[in-house]
């Protein structure tokens, strides 16, 4: 096991919901980390944020062609749990984890035999779960609304920058992909900074990335699971067990040559 596994393991140990089974997280033995690498990416290759819909989301699905005097509330539409929307005359349509347009193209697909002008245009009304994560070894740890464009500079400051004891070389970015897998990315903060006043490009974030510093000692960044969750995550309200189980997760740790780590 590499120290990129052991650091994803760390990551998904946060992401695991408080129904988990409780158990132990085993940690590495010193010679495994020591022995293991990390490839980092450059932020020219990490890849651009994409705004996409989650579950809960209120979208706003207006036929181009509709009339000024239809109602506007039967315009929105909740995405349930499971990621749909019902829409009249083609059903259910798939929403979750896609992009508005890609959403908004579908539907005119499938309204093509209902309407001579079947175009919408799909738009976010309403986001309650804008939220981005900035946990490991920073001064304040937590859950931040995504009001706005953020980048991981902004998003590290607002915590308070980090701690003495992170280790910045081997910042790791966690995002979903549209298939709904956690990928994962590993970048230089430091050298991000010092690159900043070159005009290098910055990281920007999206809804759900979750961005994880950890300790110049992986072994102390995985038994400070519990720690994270209840500081990030906010799992002890919820009767989280102070132990995880971390079982095969459904995640990809990509490096920049398309190598496997």
């Amino acid at each position: 096991m590499n120290t990129s596994r052991v650091m994803v393991m760390a990551l998904l140990a946060m992401l695991c919901t408080a129904c988990a089974m409780p158990n132990v997280v085993k940690l590495p033995s010193g010679k495994v980390i020591e022995q293991g690498q990390i490839t980092n990416f450059s932020p020219e290759q990490l890849p651009a944020p994409v705004l996409r819909v989650y579950t809960g989301d209120v979208l706003r699905i207006v036929r181009d062609a509709q009339t000024p005097a239809e109602k506007d509330e039967a315009t929105l539409y909740r995405v349930r749990p499971d990621g749909m929307i019902a829409y009249p005359f083609i059903g259910t349509v798939k929403a979750g984890g896609r992009t508005p347009e890609d959403v908004g193209d579908e539907m005119t697909r499938r309204l093509d035999a209902i309407y001579r002008e079947p175009k919408v245009t799909v738009n976010i009304a309403e986001a309650p779960g804008s939220r981005i994560y900035v946990g490991g070894a920073v001064r304040n740890p937590g859950v931040f609304d995504l009001g706005s464009t953020v980048n991981v500079a902004q998003a590290i400051t607002a915590t308070g920058g980090v701690l003495p004891t992170a280790d910045s070389r081997h910042v790791a970015l966690v995002r979903q992909d549209e298939q709904g897998m956690q990928q994962v990315y590993f970048f230089d903060y430091a050298a991000l900074l010092g690159a900043g006043t070159n005009g290098s490009r910055s990281i920007g974030l999206q809804r759900g990335d979750l961005v994880f510093v950890p300790s110049s000692r992986i072994g102390n960044a995985i038994q400070r699971v519990d720690m994270y969750v209840g500081q990030l995550l906010m799992f002890r309200g919820f009767g989280a067990s102070a132990n995880y189980q971390i079982n095969e997760p459904s995640y990809k740790i990509n490096t920049p040559d398309g190598s496997v780590p």
